[in-house]
């Protein structure tokens, strides 16, 4: 949360401000950041009070729990969203070295993608009942199981208590699953495919740079970004890029 927030900060002061897609999509990923530290900073005390003898500090209801979980939910999923879309963003910049128009254009759908699935998914979870706590304080579950519901039907309710059992188990559990899996497997795989490209592209100019020297280098920064107004998005990675280059050779 401090994190991000100084980001925020960090980014409407600077020179460039808002003016260049680069600082758009951080500022996205911050709020999406912002947005899961709220929903993770609770102590507890937004799980169900029906629960109050396996969590600590459970003090909320039915509600304060699936508002919990949306919350968190949709932060961790933008988030993550919005680092594919960084990832493709420095992609397009440095190894195909896209101008300003076409990033213009691909931009919304930077912007987009992580917004709109990430509140497409998690409605429908919201909708359908899907955020419980299982007993452990997070209310994060597809359905509503936890100790007290040992031997009781789904949809029945035990005399001293208010969530009925089995709460959200229906077919639609399954995208709980599909949201899982693309958390963990597909985006990393997006980051990690994407900035191998761009290591490889950087390592090959270099190894370029020390063949053909000094000469070469210049010449070969200046074709990696195309000729812009001042304040554009080439511009921007011009003073970026002999950064990039040295920080790569650091790594080799």
């Amino acid at each position: 949360l401090i994190s991000s927030s100084v980001l925020i900060w960090m980014i409407k002061r600077s020179h460039s401000g808002l003016s260049t897609a680069y600082h758009r999509i951080l500022l996205g990923m911050c709020i999406a950041d912002v947005i899961f530290s709220f929903g993770t900073s609770h102590f507890n005390f937004t799980a169900p009070s029906d629960n109050d003898y396996v969590v600590w500090n459970a003090r909320g209801n039915q509600d304060t729990c699936s508002a919990q979980g949306f919350l968190q939910s949709v932060g961790a999923l933008s988030t993550v969203l919005y680092s594919c879309s960084n990832n493709l963003y420095c992609l397009a910049v440095v190894k195909y070295q896209t101008s300003d128009e076409f990033i213009r254009k691909i931009e919304p759908f930077l912007h987009g993608a992580p917004i709109m699935l990430s509140l497409v998914i998690n409605i429908t979870l919201l909708v359908k009942k899907h955020f419980n706590d299982r007993g452990g304080g997070v209310c994060y579950a597809p359905v509503y199981n936890p100790p007290h519901c040992i031997g009781y039907e789904d949809g029945e309710i035990r005399e001293g208590f208010e969530i009925p059992c089995g709460r959200g188990d229906d077919e639609t559990a399954l995208l709980n699953d599909i949201l899982f899996f693309v958390v963990i497997f597909v985006v990393p795989f997006v980051i990690g495919i994407s900035l191998g490209m761009i290591y490889r592209y950087v390592l090959q100019s270099e190894k370029k740079m020390a063949a053909y020297g000094a000469g070469f280098e210049a010449s070969d920064q200046q074709s990696i970004v195309t000729s812009s107004n001042e304040g554009g998005e080439s511009s921007c990675w011009k003073e970026r890029l002999p950064r990039l280059f040295s920080f790569f050779r650091r790594l080799t």
